[in-house]
């Protein structure tokens, strides 16, 4: 069966020839030849790429401004109006109260708040339906961590109702199957590949940064080494080359300047991991300076930040979620901010790989597997109610099969259980699976996850003071559980 392609807009059609359809040929992963063989594949031909890392800081930068212009939003309904979606999807418990109550959590890390960050084109562009940068960030708000994870956009997965594509397609399929539904799509592919609910999505187009710089007046960087890139691009779609030059020593940046140094990669800039490093410090100084000037009590400079967002941004927080998201904002350190990517070079949980004629990255286990995907997500994503009570686990082997115990060991280690030891239970004849609590309920949450991942109600047993228990929570695993 064929894969459904993003059908090209009327702005796309005269640039028909910078995109081809290729087949899948069996030359592809064995793992997916069969399954995959006749699929097919929308990729661009080869040209200069032009890279986007900006957006991450734009994204990051709109996702700090919406939460804190929320506490303004109320005086400004009519501005953000436009800017705030509908959300028919799963809402986030954890926007309500700090201490979620037991019966709204469904699994391991349901407690933590999910949002969906996507760049798109800016209308009119070759590809504005596809999502060039995505990146989900998440924020637990029983132990106030936030983490970022972004998505490589080429990451090859399965699309609800579109067979398999390059995931950044996957807003482009919902926007064609109804205007407006792009977003919703994008969310469930994306969960379904991290295994976590995904809330709430923030959609960016490529408004510039320098926009946000100069709303603010400008940053103050520390530049440690002169800085030169002979190759830096400008003009109309950057067809020229102009170069970018900044010196040592302290810069105070413009909005044009700042842009530059945070995609600037030839030359003195370094690499990648180098301009990564400028993004981070342009995202502090800009956040710095915002609350320096208090520029969210003020009328001027909010509005601008306003008709910024209003222009360029859609979510479905609504105004309240926003207020809620402005003292996480405000509070955050950006410095204990964890950031990852799914990369080759750090994770190894993906892979370059070729779909035909087409350069896809897949995960490293085969295509359609994520479990070492969503076990990498669960260690960065951690479920803080997991973490604050550190319960003490001990996982018995009830079955005659000798790697049981080590088998849901692991399982929940991978989850952030604190599980101290692994023994066989006094009988292997077990044939379901018994949980008991010698603390008398004092670990709630863990309790409850446990009880809903094995299927069964945990018992409390008496301890005897003199005798200390061996674990706060024992498991003895029986024949039933194969949930591996």
């Amino acid at each position: 069966m064929d894969l459904k392609l993003p059908k090209k807009s009327p702005k796309q059609d005269s640039m028909s020839a910078s995109n081809e359809v290729i087949k899948s040929n069996t030359t592809a992963e064995s793992s997916a030849s069969q399954t995959h063989q006749q699929s097919n594949l929308m990729i661009e031909k080869p040209k200069k790429k032009k890279k986007r890392w900006w957006l991450r800081i734009l994204l990051t930068v709109i996702f700090i401004g919406l939460c804190v212009a929320g506490g303004f939003a109320y005086k400004t309904y009519r501005s953000l109006n436009k800017v705030i979606q509908k959300n028919t999807g799963q809402t986030a418990e954890g926007l309500k109260t700090e201490n979620v109550a037991l019966d709204k959590l469904k699994g391991e890390g349901d407690g933590r708040v999910n949002i969906l960050l996507l760049g798109v084109g800016d209308p009119g562009h070759a590809g504005e339906e596809l999502s060039d940068t995505i990146i989900v960030a998440s924020y637990d708000p029983k132990t106030k961590d936030v983490a970022m994870l972004g998505i490589p956009r080429d990451l090859y997965v399965k699309i609800s109702g579109n067979g398999f594509s390059k995931i950044n397609a996957a807003y482009a399929f919902g926007e064609q199957q109804k205007k407006g539904s792009g977003p919703t799509l994008a969310k469930k592919t994306v969960s379904d590949l991290l295994g976590i609910p995904i809330h709430y999505y923030i959609v960016a187009d490529f408004t510039a940064l320098k926009q946000a710089v100069d709303t603010v007046g400008g940053v103050d960087v520390t530049v440690p080494t002169t800085l030169v890139d002979p190759d830096y691009p400008c003009g109309r779609n950057e067809g020229k080359v102009c170069g970018f030059s900044l010196l040592a020593g302290p810069q105070h940046l413009n909005g044009s300047a700042a842009l530059k140094y945070v995609r600037c990669r030839k030359g003195d800039c370094g690499d990648d991991y180098g301009r990564a490093k400028r993004q981070q410090e342009v995202l502090v100084a800009l956040r710095q300076k915002s609350l320096k000037l208090d520029i969210f009590t003020n009328p001027a400079k909010i509005g601008k930040l306003l008709d910024i967002v209003g222009n360029n941004v859609r979510t479905d927080l609504q105004l309240g979620e926003l207020e809620r998201l402005a003292q996480i904002a405000k509070e955050a350190d950006p410095t204990k901010i964890t950031n990852k990517v799914l990369d080759n070079s750090t994770t190894n949980l993906v892979k370059n790989s070729q779909v035909g004629d087409a350069s896809v990255v897949i995960p490293a286990n085969g295509i359609g597997n994520y479990s070492a995907i969503q076990a990498f997500v669960r260690t960065i994503f951690v479920d803080g109610y997991i973490k604050q009570e550190n319960a003490s686990v001990q996982v018995e082997n009830g079955t005659p099969v000798s790697n049981r115990g080590k088998l849901v060991t692991d399982q929940l280690k991978s989850y952030n259980y604190n599980v101290i030891a692994t023994v066989p239970a006094d009988l292997n004849s077990y044939k379901i699976t018994k949980i008991f609590d010698t603390t008398g309920g004092k670990k709630p949450y863990t309790l409850q996850y446990l009880e809903k991942r094995f299927g069964v109600k945990a018992v409390v047993v008496p301890v005897d003071p003199n005798i200390p228990a061996p674990a706060d929570i024992r498991i003895i695993v029986g024949a039933d559980y194969k949930n591996f």
